[in-house]
């Protein structure tokens, strides 16, 4: 009996020591990013956008818009990217196989014709099927807009046709159920214009459900009725905000999200392309060590680019914008957000197990020795030991062997500490800096503004370590045993669209 206490001793001291030292990361992270937010913030009051809108060295972008049965929402993203305030731009959709009315509707809409287009298979794909270009009026920042139509290949297939058709030097991947921020574009290639070594821009998404939209633009923000939908809010002001504001801050930003990233064309060819089982270059089967593909294309890609980087030994980076800069609509059922969370633990391991070589080395700079390391202790590791931390409560209490004092602690270490940090994300967020003498209340990162609202969420930082947190920990963890069991599949979950968001003008949105 002994020996078994000595035994249930040390795992309490695992798991204390666990959620100590992750929490105090995440408060150095937290302290990080406050400074960095606040000169960001208040750098807003400097960016005179409308000099990156005139100048002639402002570099045309494509958009590239990969759709898989999006007949919901394909019409509204793109005529949303249309009206885009950026100088010239091109938008590139790619109909990935969809077995919907995606084709169709978005031929209808506007005016596809089909054509021969120049096409440089650079990056291997899915065969292609045809090629379309619009012939309606199109807005005259708007170059044109193509329609390719391919044999199922994934996103990052997409994707990789997408640029494979475009003839600009940089290009932006978003989800065609994600819109833009009015400003988003000019932001970022403010930072790009001012640092010629960035190479890869990623920026906040903010969460478009219960917000009001007309003509595919947010009008009204609103707080989403669903309470899954306001947790994930709190999950993406923490993570955004904080996380990836403190690691681009350490040149060690590991993703940039599919809802919005912009990237350097050739570099990111030059690098092999997102990762996808049709890719044949030499490049990938040198830097990923295989071409099975991956179902979190995106962090792939941040990963390989940060290795290309070092080992060719340039002077590039990575940069991020905190600011919210694109709009994209999450689950609001259990199953759906089982489905996400279950793909990116999933996602996760294909991405560190491809580019293990990183971890802990000092080749790769920040990336190899802060944030492969991270992402594997905290990460990958954390969803298990966390959900172990919790299931040995009752299992302690059943064999009588709970000790209370140990109780007491685990309780400030997980859920105390857990929510401070949630509650000071939505704080730093929604702290107010003035831009300028004539800027009364300040500008702040948190795109609600009412003090109802944001004591919302401030109750739900707090409210989700109370059973949400639990539960995600589990999707993880699922994840994980999924992976080591073979699934690969991507489990798209069904969305409402926009035009269905947009209906609820007249509603009101209760506590």
């Amino acid at each position: 009996m002994e020996h078994f206490n000595a035994i249930y001793r040390v795992l309490e001291w695992i798991f204390l020591g666990y959620f100590f030292v992750y929490n105090s990361f995440n408060l150095l992270f937290l302290v990080v990013a406050f400074l960095d937010v606040r000169r960001r913030v208040i750098g807003t009051g400097f960016d005179d956008l409308d000099v990156a809108m005139a100048s002639p060295l402002t570099p045309p972008l494509s958009i590239v818009v990969p759709a898989y049965n999006e007949e919901t929402t394909i019409v509204e993203s793109v005529r949303a990217l249309m009206n885009s305030r950026f100088p010239r731009l091109e938008i590139i959709i790619v109909n990935d196989g969809s077995t919907d009315a995606t084709l169709a509707v978005a031929k209808r809409a506007f005016l596809m014709k089909r054509i021969d287009i120049d096409y440089l298979d650079q990056i291997t794909t899915a065969p292609v099927r045809g090629f379309y270009e619009s012939t309606s009026t199109l807005p005259a920042q708007v170059a044109r807009i193509v329609l390719i139509d391919k044999f199922n290949g994934g996103r990052a297939d997409a994707i990789n046709a997408g640029i494979n058709a475009s003839r600009c030097p940089y290009f932006l991947s978003i989800d065609a159920d994600s819109i833009l921020d009015d400003q988003a574009l000019l932001q970022t290639f403010r930072i790009m214009l001012e640092d010629a070594d960035v190479v890869g821009v990623g920026g906040q998404v903010a969460i478009v459900n219960g917000c009001v939209l007309r003509d595919a633009r947010v009008v009204e923000r609103r707080l989403p009725r669903s309470s899954l939908a306001r947790f994930q809010i709190v999950e993406y002001i923490r993570s955004f905000t904080i996380g990836r504001t403190t690691f681009a801050k350490f040149d060690s930003l590991l993703i940039i999200s599919g809802a919005f990233g912009v990237f350097n064309k050739e570099f990111v060819k030059k690098a092999g392309g997102y990762l996808t089982r049709h890719l044949t270059s030499r490049i990938v089967r040198e830097f990923g060590g295989v071409t099975n593909g991956t179902v979190c294309e995106d962090m792939e890609l941040v990963v390989r680019l940060h290795r290309y980087i070092r080992e060719k030994k340039l002077h590039k980076r990575i940069a991020y914008i905190p600011h919210p800069l694109c709009w994209t609509e999450v689950p609001e059922t259990l199953s759906s957000l089982s489905k996400q969370r279950n793909r990116w633990e999933r996602g996760l391991i294909e991405s560190l197990r491809y580019h293990r070589k990183m971890l802990f080395n000092r080749t790769y700079g920040a990336a190899g020795l802060l944030g492969i390391p991270y992402y594997v202790l905290f990460e990958l590791l954390g969803a298990p030991v966390e959900l172990l931390g919790y299931l040995s409560l009752p299992f302690l209490f059943a064999l009588d062997h709970l000790n209370y004092e140990y109780v007491a602690l685990f309780f400030a270490m997980s859920i105390a500490y857990g929510a401070l940090l949630s509650v000071a994300s939505i704080a730093i967020s929604a702290w107010p800096q003035k831009t300028s003498d004539t800027d009364i209340s300040g500008s702040t990162l948190l795109y609600f503004k009412s003090a109802r609202d944001i004591f919302i969420l401030i109750f739900y930082g707090i409210l989700e370590n109370f059973g949400y947190r639990q539960l995600t920990l589990w999707w993880r963890t699922k994840g994980i045993v999924d992976y080591f069991r073979g699934k690969r599949g991507w489990d798209k979950f069904e969305r409402k669209g926009f035009v269905t968001q947009s209906e609820r003008i007249d509603e009101s949105v209760p506590v």
